[in-house]
C-alpha cells in the first residue's frame, strides 16, 4: 500500500508491528494467514500474556489487508495497483473480538481470516488467532471502502 505508516502493517513505520498477510488454501477454502512473533514489550499486566490491544491491532490489520486483497481480486486488478490513480483503500467499520483465553507471549501466533461476504464498498471477515495450536481469540470485522480524501492531509 502506498504511503502506509500503519502501526500494525505499515512498511513505512519503523516502530510498527510489521505484520504481513498471505493467501493460502485452507480446510474451508481460501483464507489469509499471518504469523506474528510477540516481543516481551507486547505483554499485558502479567508478563507472560500478550496484551489485548496488540491482539486487537494485529487482527484488525490482518483483516483489513485481507479486505484490500479481496477488493483488488473483485476488481480484476493486481493487489496494490495504482496505475490508474485509483487505489482501493479500506478501513475498519466495526471490530468485534472475543478473548477466549490468554495468549502466551513466548510463542508465535497465527491469524487466519476468511471473507464471509464481499461487496464493492463493504467486506465482512471472520478471523481466528491461534497460539500453540489452540484458538485463543475469534473476531468479526467489517471493512468499508474509504474515499481518496481519507488519505490526504
Amino acid at each position: 500500500m502506498p504511503n502506509n505508516h500503519c502501526f500494525g502493517c505499515g512498511t513505512l513505520n519503523d516502530n510498527g508491528l510489521g505484520i504481513k498477510s498471505y493467501w493460502q488454501q485452507g480446510k474451508e477454502g481460501e483464507e489469509s494467514v499471518c504469523e506474528f512473533v510477540p516481543q516481551t514489550h507486547h505483554n499485558a499486566g502479567p508478563e507472560h500474556v500478550l496484551n489485548g490491544g496488540i491482539i486487537s491491532t494485529i487482527i484488525d490489520c490482518h483483516c483489513v489487508c485481507t479486505a484490500f486483497a479481496k477488493a483488488y481480486e473483485m476488481d480484476g486488478r493486481p493487489i496494490g495497483d495504482t496505475e490508474n490513480g485509483d487505489f482501493l483503500w479500506f478501513a475498519t467499520g466495526t471490530l468485534e473480538v472475543r478473548f477466549n483465553r490468554p495468549v502466551p507471549i513466548d510463542t508465535p501466533v497465527v491469524l487466519k481470516a476468511k471473507v464471509v461476504q464481499a461487496k464493492p464498498k463493504k467486506i465482512t471477515l471472520e478471523c481466528t488467532l491461534e497460539s500453540q495450536g489452540e484458538i485463543c481469540n475469534e473476531a468479526k470485522l467489517i471493512a468499508v471502502k474509504v474515499p481518496k480524501s481519507f488519505l490526504e492531509q
